[in-house]
């Protein structure tokens, strides 16, 4: 959409995703396109921050078999797939979307420091998962994205449960060992809790300091997401717009309020405004002079990009002047 033509690229209507608005509003229009998501992020996480975390504890002594095998990882919800019930059609999607939530969170929970050892080196990280020498790298799971959507559905729960009960094996044998500690893992539960609505700042900050993130951000969108260990969330497709000197970005759900809330927190409050969803498509310069005292230039284009359930999009907004020097915590 440029300059008050609004569409979203698919000739479909939004799907609500307000949470005030309760669970029967929502409806998922590309229902693929989020499976396909969920599979391809629980690949990254499972071979790239978690399997290869083991290995490198396994190869250097830090927990042994021993330890991983003989750990209790405690039992999850053992109700077989096809017999679950779901509220509506959308509920597998979620439900498989907020495990992969919980399944990043609680790696980046079980991979702080811990005692004993010295902190993993990046190079090391890298190295044990294959980047450098691709005879260490974790095979893929060649079943998932096959078959029918209920098919890929299912599969794709199956592998997130192994992968969880991979995690609590993981955890409670760090534990055993007293590698770390219940206070620690909590303590970090909470950090990371404290973050997620400041992730728009993380992914804004690397993008300013690291051109090459930056054109993968813009050009993959939550696959470049993945490089800070941001949980997806719900976020289906993530757009991303660079303003420049030549390009002002605005985004707007002209149907409800679709917005990254992972990603951004909660939207302002005039974003869910008719007013504001009604105008921002029709005059959308006069919209951004009324309501921020923004005054673009005749010269630069103004592209509108409409939020949906399946496409969210966030503004790449310009680096302020007078940052030079600062880094990548300071920026966020």
């Amino acid at each position: 959409m440029t300059d008050g033509h609004a569409n979203d690229g698919h000739g479909h209507d939004h799907a609500h995703d307000d949470p005030a608005e309760g669970p029967g509003h929502v409806h998922i229009h590309d229902p693929e396109g989020h499976v396909q998501a969920v599979e391809t992020d629980l690949e990254y996480f499972r071979r790239k921050r978690l399997e290869s975390r083991v290995l490198h504890f396994l190869r250097r002594g830090i927990i042994t078999f021993a330890d991983l095998l003989g750990a209790d990882p405690g039992s999850g919800d053992e109700t077989p797939w096809r017999e679950r019930r779901w509220a509506d059609a959308d509920g597998p999607i979620r439900f498989v979307e907020d495990e992969l939530d919980r399944l990043v969170k609680g790696i980046a929970t079980a991979t702080i420091p811990h005692a004993g050892a010295e902190a993993v080196a990046i190079d090391d990280t890298r190295r044990e998962r294959g980047d450098y020498d691709p005879f260490f790298r974790i095979a893929e799971r060649e079943h998932l994205g096959r078959g029918g959507l209920d098919e890929r559905l299912e599969a794709v729960a199956a592998e997130l449960a192994n992968t969880h009960r991979l995690l609590a094996g993981f955890t409670r044998a760090l534990l055993d060992r007293g590698r770390v500690t219940p206070e620690q893992l909590d303590a970090r539960r909470e950090e990371l809790a404290r973050i997620d609505h400041r992730n728009g700042a993380r992914i804004t900050a690397r993008a300013w300091l690291d051109p090459e993130f930056k054109q993968r951000l813009i050009e993959t969108g939550r696959a470049a997401v993945r490089e800070l260990d941001i949980p997806p969330g719900k976020l289906g497709r993530l757009g991303v717009a660079e303003n420049t000197d030549e390009v002002h970005n605005i985004v707007v759900c002209t149907l409800c309020s679709c917005y990254p809330h992972d990603l951004l927190g909660n939207p302002p409050w005039w974003y869910r405004t008719d007013g504001y969803k009604q105008r921002i498509v029709t005059e959308p310069r006069a919209t951004i002079r009324d309501m921020f005292d923004l005054d673009l230039a005749d010269d630069v284009q103004v592209r509108v990009h409409d939020s949906t359930s399946d496409v969210r999009w966030m503004v790449l907004p310009q680096r302020p002047a007078g940052t030079e020097g600062m880094s990548e915590d300071e920026l966020a």
